[in-house]
């Protein structure tokens, strides 16, 4: 069975490029079009292009196969969901207008806005949306992220009432259900019924989204040109360019000569420039927590880590007082688990794991782990205590964070090797439970449904569960959780959880990193979500927009 999934976040990643295009402006104030017309600048105008930045290449334009934050984040342009979410988190419409839910829970029926069209001129119909349900369903698709939010839906039960009227059913009523559909990107069946479901579309989009696709250069760049016939309220900007620069250097310093408009940048990059006047007269810097936290996976299909006490230990070689001072100057926090300080699941009483190297020795010698040979290492049945930690290659915090954890565990006697490896072979790899621990990040979403991650059943290939943590407390809770309807036994629910996980540790949780941004004050109209930043919520940034005086000659 699968459950609603996370999106990966690999903090930074590695592989750079960046197009020679240069900032040219004209002085900020009031443009002259001809003599009689005169714009005002201080109101949105449409017009401009946006030069945006990707960490990582995406994987596929597919929505249904999205497995990244940046397939997501350029799906978003290409294609609208039955529902949004708006700037507090709450559904909104989207594709649909309007939608009913029966009083059981297990039937949501949505009223399809009648003018939206695909961006082939096709009109979208109920039928596409069964058709997407059915894909998204199949498990020949394999869709981990967006199946895992649609595992009890019914598809014999579900049904076309007319060509802009859909039931959509379910074998169960669930409690976060409905802002799972602002997951479900409607495909027109026409297009998406030919060929390889899986490879025939990571380069080509059909959508009902404001924007479609021009071009796909892998490894280089999207780009993205608003639909002249949207039929939903028009995005102001033109075009939108997303340039694949996985260094964050390379990217600090293109947002520095206008060759991008936004970056994520570094806490050492913030903490040194934020406050540089010289920087301020064109860069807007922001800080701001979102749903997601670092944290390190304990591969416990390997016996190494199937015993939760050597978890425990490894976890207290994790000096965060360290990496919150000296790697994040501050900018991040201490987690204890799998929910953030601002979810209601947060447990207040699960506290930190405590940086106590010589008690985890204490705790690795009380189960076996002792230096018998007296080599420096500690050894149990013949076996040295010896193990690989992968990591994103060219990310500018995991190497320092490894190196910072490889110290501590030679001084108690466990040797750890650090393997840099691309991103996207990385998330393969671990994907297909190929290595021994990994240190990673989650994107959260905005329900803290995290059965994907530590339900049994969603071991993988199942579903995202790659630390093969199983626990019948965990699974009972999860189950319960997400069934539970009434909010403040839903809450106790995951506050017990978030107390067995802590104890468990299938993964050492280490820090929830604010987001901090640069962005070329020539961009308005950005606002954050609290919890999703400046994506993934609606308008997000199809409300953003360039005066005419500030757009690239």
């Amino acid at each position: 069975m699968k459950y609603p999934a996370r999106l990966f976040l690999p903090l930074f990643v590695c592989l750079a490029w960046i197009g020679c295009a240069r900032e040219q402006t004209a002085p900020p104030a009031q443009t002259t079009v001809a003599t009689s017309t005169v714009i005002d600048e201080s109101k949105p105008q449409e017009g401009g292009t946006l030069l945006r930045r990707l960490e990582s290449d995406v994987t596929t334009l597919n929505p249904i196969l999205a497995a990244s934050e940046y397939d997501k984040l350029v799906g978003d342009y290409l294609f609208t969901p039955l529902l949004y979410l708006d700037i507090n988190l709450r559904p909104t419409a989207g594709l649909a207008d309007t939608w009913d839910v029966s009083k059981d829970g297990l039937e949501y029926t949505f009223h399809l806005n009648p003018a939206a069209t695909f961006s082939d001129g096709t009109p979208v119909k109920a039928s596409d949306v069964l058709f997407t349900l059915g894909k998204i369903v199949s498990a020949d698709t394999e869709s981990v992220q967006v199946g895992a939010a649609f595992v009890t839906a019914d598809l014999a039960k579900s049904r076309v009432l007319d060509d802009h009227t859909v039931v959509i059913a379910f074998k169960e009523a669930l409690a976060a259900q409905l802002i799972r559909f602002a997951e479900f990107a409607t495909i027109p069946e026409h297009i998406y019924k030919n060929g390889d479901f899986k490879t025939a579309f990571t380069s080509t989009a059909v959508g009902a989204g404001p924007y479609k696709l021009l071009r796909r250069v892998p490894g280089k760049e999207v780009v993205l040109e608003r639909r002249a016939d949207y039929w939903g309220k028009k995005p102001y900007l033109q075009t939108v360019l997303f340039k694949v620069i996985a260094d964050g250097n390379t990217a600090w310093n293109a947002v520095k000569v206008g060759e991008i408009d936004e970056t994520t940048i570094s806490s050492d990059v913030y903490l040194r420039e934020s406050q540089n006047p010289d920087l301020l007269k064109t860069i807007d810097f922001r800080r701001f927590y979102t749903m997601n936290y670092n944290y390190i996976g304990w591969n416990a299909h390997n016996p190494l880590f199937a015993d939760p006490r050597v978890r425990r230990a490894l976890g207290m070689c994790v000096n965060l007082k360290s990496v919150v001072n000296d790697l994040y100057h501050g900018t991040a926090r201490a987690m204890s688990g799998p929910f953030t300080p601002d979810e209601y699941a947060f447990n207040p009483e699960v506290p930190v794991l405590a940086y106590d190297p010589q008690g985890a020795l204490r705790l690795l010698n009380s189960i076996g782990w002792l230096d018998t040979n007296r080599d420096g290492i500690l050894d149990r049945g013949g076996k040295p205590f010896k193990f690989e930690l992968s990591v994103f290659a060219g990310n500018p915090i995991a190497l320092p964070f490894a190196q910072l954890l490889q110290a501590d565990l030679k001084r108690i006697g466990v040797d750890m090797a650090i393997a840099p490896i691309e991103p996207a072979s990385l998330i393969e790899r671990v994907l297909h439970g190929n290595y021994d621990a990994t240190f990673m990040a989650w994107n959260l979403d905005a329900d803290p449904d995290n059965s994907a991650e530590f339900h049994s059943r969603e071991i993988i290939p199942n579903g995202q569960n790659f630390v093969y943590y199983a626990n019948p407390e965990a699974d009972r809770l999860l189950d319960t959780a997400r069934r539970e309807l009434d909010f403040n036994k839903r809450m106790k629910l995951y506050q017990q959880l978030h107390a067995v996980l802590a104890a468990d540790q299938p993964y050492t949780w280490t820090v929830q990193v604010s987001s901090k941004w640069a962005l070329r004050r020539r961009v308005h109209g950005v606002r954050e979500s609290k919890g999703y930043g400046f994506d993934r919520w609606y308008p997000g940034p199809l409300d953003w927009w360039i005066p005419a005086s500030e757009r690239r000659r």
